[in-house]
C-alpha cells in the first residue's frame, strides 16, 4: 500500500512540474518573474501604443502580428565597451507572411523595462521579392 501511494505521489508530482514548466505565462506578474518575463509583458500591454507608433511613420502599414518569441536582448557596443543594449522583437505586417518588421528599444541596463520614449526601428519594414528583402513601400 505505501509503495502504491508513493508512486502514485511522485507520478502526480511529476505530472504538475512538466505542466508548469510548459506553460511560463504563470510567472509574469509573480516575485519569480524574470527581467525577460517582465520586459515581454510590458510589450504585450503596450502593443496598440507600439502598432499606433509604426502606423505613424509608416501609414501604409495596417495591422502588425509580432512573433513573442523573437524578443530579444543584446548588447550595443562602440568596439571598446558596452555602451548599452537593443530589446528587439520580430514580427510580420499586413496579414502577409512575406513581410517582416523588427521594432527596437534602447536600454540602459539589460534588464531595464523599456519605455516608449526609446522605440525605433534599426531596420525599415521589408518585403520579400525573388531573392531578397526590399524596403516596404
Amino acid at each position: 500500500m505505501k509503495k502504491k501511494l508513493a508512486i502514485i505521489g511522485t507520478v502526480t508530482l511529476l505530472g504538475v512540474g512538466a505542466v508548469v514548466l510548459s506553460n511560463q505565462e504563470w510567472r509574469t506578474n509573480t516575485i519569480f518573474a524574470t527581467a525577460k518575463d517582465k520586459q515581454l509583458a510590458w510589450l504585450k500591454e503596450r502593443e496598440k501604443q507600439i502598432v499606433a507608433w509604426v502606423q505613424v511613420k509608416h501609414p501604409k502599414i495596417k495591422s502588425i502580428q509580432f512573433d513573442w518569441n523573437t524578443m530579444t536582448v543584446e548588447p550595443i557596443s562602440n568596439g571598446v565597451s558596452t555602451v548599452g543594449y537593443n530589446l528587439s522583437v520580430e514580427g510580420k505586417f499586413n496579414e502577409d507572411s512575406k513581410t517582416v518588421i523588427f521594432i527596437d528599444f534602447n536600454l540602459t541596463k539589460s534588464d531595464d523595462i523599456p519605455s516608449m520614449s526609446k522605440i525605433r526601428m534599426n531596420q525599415p519594414p521589408s518585403i520579400e521579392k525573388s531573392k531578397g528583402l526590399y524596403i516596404y513601400e
